[in-house]
């Protein structure tokens, strides 16, 4: 028989005890939150402090154990099991979040108010720089492309056009027949496009030619829910803006810098030369890895085909949360 002294047997029961409220703890998680893109993951949301540079990893798992809000939440604290700390908060805007009880936030925006076709109060354009964007997901096809001479090479390519609803922050979405994100995008119904709007589509947006089926999702997710547009007339205007964006003199800009680190102020510097003030603020930068992957453009709801751009830009509202810090590479195609 073994004895314990009375302060032994208090130390073992509060060892028991806090082992099992770990446990328990860590148990209650909320859900599951789906990566889409690597992105950093901070031990402070507010303050953007991540002092070993941990980043969740692009179509990888974590578990949440917090959001920032009960609805429509902007940021998930996850669990990252090899992390110091584990507990790290990630920005809904780099995947899904599958809430316990089958309950979706993120992409999935269940809400119904969120899914009804019209009701856009701004939009965002989304162009990638393609090279650094297939650093971070080199098996899609349109990143076997390694030609120094093509579009993507040489331009920001078309993500998307997203119709917004300040109410439901980034989750306004599928207005459609779809009601939630497919895991393949060439699971989503085919979409059809006249030859002239299918070619032009094809040059701003690769994945058209390579056959993933990105423009599935964007007319799915977000092209259902603006108003009064065909898909014609969505992709149309899709391509123009993103022209617009290149031939303002960004293309140029990045183009001659190539392979080179660059100043997040000249950047932004250039883009109020070519697009007005207002883009400063009504530009989002994203970066992975050192590198530039994506820009966001603010843009009024009112987009009337062929309008100028930077009238567009002038009274759409304001954006923050870049992440490039005070420099980022533009990466070179192939490599």
């Amino acid at each position: 028989m073994i004895f314990l002294r009375k302060s032994t047997f208090f130390q073992v029961f509060l060892v028991i005890l806090i082992i099992g409220y770990a446990h328990s703890a860590a148990a209650k998680t909320l859900g599951i939150f789906s990566a889409q893109q690597s992105c950093p993951a901070y031990v402070s949301k507010n303050k953007l402090t991540n002092p070993d540079n941990t980043q969740i990893l692009a179509d990888k798992k974590y578990d949440i154990i917090e959001a920032n809000k009960p609805d429509h939440a902007s940021w998930y604290r996850v669990i990252l099991p090899t992390a110091n700390p584990k507990e790290r908060w990630i920005s809904a805007d780099c995947g899904d979040a599958q809430l316990s009880g089958g309950q979706g936030t993120g992409d999935n925006g269940n809400s119904s108010s969120c899914s009804i076709t019209g009701e856009a109060d701004s939009h965002v354009l989304a162009l990638s720089w393609q090279p650094a964007f297939c650093e971070t997901k080199p098996q899609k096809p349109e990143c076997k492309i390694t030609d120094p001479q093509v579009y993507q090479a040489k331009h920001f390519t078309l993500h998307g056009l997203w119709p917004n609803k300040k109410s439901c922050d980034t989750h306004y979405a599928f207005c459609g027949d779809v009601k939630a994100q497919k895991q393949n995008f060439c699971d989503y119904p085919e979409i059809k496009l006249n030859p002239t709007s299918q070619a032009s589509l094809a040059e701003v947006m690769p994945s058209v030619t390579a056959g993933s089926c990105l423009e599935r999702h964007e007319w799915h997710k977000h092209g259902t829910c603006q108003s009064a547009k065909s898909i014609e007339e969505f992709f149309d205007l899709s391509v123009d803006l993103a022209r617009q964006f290149n031939d303002s003199g960004m293309a140029y800009f990045m183009n001659r810098r190539i392979g080179q680190q660059v100043r997040t102020e000249d950047f932004l510097n250039r883009i109020a030369a070519v697009l007005g003030s207002a883009a400063r603020d009504r530009i989002k930068l994203n970066c992975d890895q050192g590198m530039l992957v994506e820009i966001q453009l603010s843009l009024i709801a009112d987009l009337t085909p062929g309008a100028d751009l930077e009238k567009l830009i002038v009274n759409a509202p304001a954006q923050s949360n870049s992440n490039c810090g005070e420099t980022f590479r533009v990466d070179p195609i192939g490599q």
